[in-house]
């Protein structure tokens, strides 16, 4: 998850609204999926990286679909 959330913060640094846009939706999908108990061991839960990783790839990309709907 550390390397996703940073990743998310380097988007930070680029001077796109659509990087800004791809950044908050990286951290929301990322805090959401272990708030709702999809985490690795290390953050107390039983997934794996591989399912972690998938899950806040799927929250992304349904984030950044009704964003860009919505305008």
């Amino acid at each position: 998850m550390a390397m996703i959330l940073a990743g998310a913060a380097l988007l930070t640094y680029l001077p796109r609204p659509e990087a800004a846009h791809a950044s908050r939706a990286i951290y929301e999908a990322a805090f959401e999926a272990v708030y709702q108990g999809i985490a690795t061991p290390d953050l107390g839960g039983q997934s794996t990286t591989s399912d972690l990783t998938d899950e806040v790839i799927r929250r992304v990309t349904a984030k950044l679909e009704v964003w860009t709907s919505l305008g």
